[in-house]
């Protein structure tokens, strides 16, 4: 089961090509062709990738279930797009898309998470400050540095490391530390950042959101994100530790852990059957005991990302600093005649390089 984020719809160059966005409406006829182009090139460069997947499930050791994520959601308003994908991995059309399904004689139910997650929820599949987010900064940084110093620049490629900074609110921290160790492209990368937080905060849907978000008297989620943005805008050059900003990356980190865990402690209340909930999203993997459920443990697993993860910390010297590794994850559900008795089988780990 593909639990979302399996295709980054939200994060393609391929945007910046025309005047759509992935946070304009996701029926609109641009978005839609964009989707599909995403989907096409993308099957096309991990074609082997897919031809592993499909030859599983023809000689039928393989079913694959497909549940969306974020930055998959588009898929659910591109039908060609979600044709192209089941022929590529199925050798058929019928595979369907969902945002959860439960697999019952497991008691397990699967949703990507991010529901859970402010920035990113969309319960009406709408568009969200995140997607603005990734497409805004995260994705227009790196395409303005090249174009400010030359894409032939030496290890400008490494900048493109931004789009696997977790979480996505330590993505001004890395940025500013990238700043300080390339210490050739600190003035030009202090630049560009500046430019293109302006530029976000000029944007009409992030202004219509921080409207819409605004709270009198309190520090609402759109506060919290303007504050994050300005702050890292002005210090981004400075030296030495920053006691302001490292406080509010700890505030908004110890306000987004816990969340999804409890968010699953929730549904499983609500669903009779159910001991075990599966998500994505935070690209971090975690197993979590919720209590007991008839008498057996109810457990949450997030089973984290198969990509690259730059991790934020902030416990040494006052300053964020990053942990970049490659992450793999594996969570597997067996039948209730499984000869070793296993419920289920739990492994992660992690290959960080010298």
């Amino acid at each position: 089961c593909v639990v979302g984020d399996m295709f980054d719809l939200v994060r393609s160059p391929s945007w910046f090509e025309g005047r759509h966005r992935p946070y304009h409406g996701a029926s609109t006829n641009g978005v839609v062709k964009n989707v599909e182009q995403i989907v096409a090139e993308t099957i096309v460069r991990e074609a082997g990738f897919f031809d592993a997947i499909r030859s599983k499930v023809l000689s039928g050791e393989l079913v694959v279930h497909y549940v969306v994520g974020n930055h998959d959601r588009l898929l659910l308003t591109a039908p060609a797009a979600q044709r192209a994908i089941s022929k590529a991995m199925t050798g058929d059309e019928k595979l369907e898309f969902h945002t959860e399904l439960e697999f019952r004689e497991h008691g397990v139910l699967a949703y990507h998470g991010n529901k859970g997650d402010p920035i990113n929820a969309s319960p009406d599949g709408d568009a969200t400050i995140g997607d603005a987010i990734g497409s805004e900064l995260i994705l227009r940084f790196p395409h303005k540095l090249r174009a400010l110093v030359g894409a032939d620049h030496p290890g400008i490629e490494q900048i493109d490391d931004i789009d696997d900074v977790r979480p996505v609110y330590a993505v001004p921290a890395w940025v500013r530390q990238q700043s300080v160790v390339r210490k050739e492209l600190l003035k030009p990368m202090g630049q560009v950042w500046n430019e293109v937080v302006e530029e976000f905060l000029s944007n009409d849907y992030v202004r219509r959101w921080l409207d819409k978000e605004k709270k009198t008297f309190s520090l609402d989620l759109g506060k919290k994100l303007r504050l994050l943005l300005e702050l890292s805008r002005n210090k981004l050059m400075a030296h030495g530790s920053d006691e302001r900003l490292t406080q509010l990356y700890r505030f908004f980190q110890h306000s987004f852990d816990g969340k999804m865990s409890a968010l699953a402690a929730t549904e499983l209340q609500k669903r009779r059957g159910l001991r075990f909930v599966v998500n994505g999203h935070s690209h971090f993997p975690s197993m979590q005991p919720l209590g007991t459920i008839e008498g057996k443990p109810a457990v949450y697993f997030n089973t984290g990302t198969w990509r690259a993860v730059h991790q934020i910390g902030h416990d040494i010297g006052g300053r964020p600093s990053f942990l970049a590794y490659d992450a793999m994850s594996y969570l597997v559900f067996f039948p209730s005649d499984d000869p070793l008795g296993r419920d289920y089988e739990w492994w992660t780990g992690a290959l960080v390089p010298r």
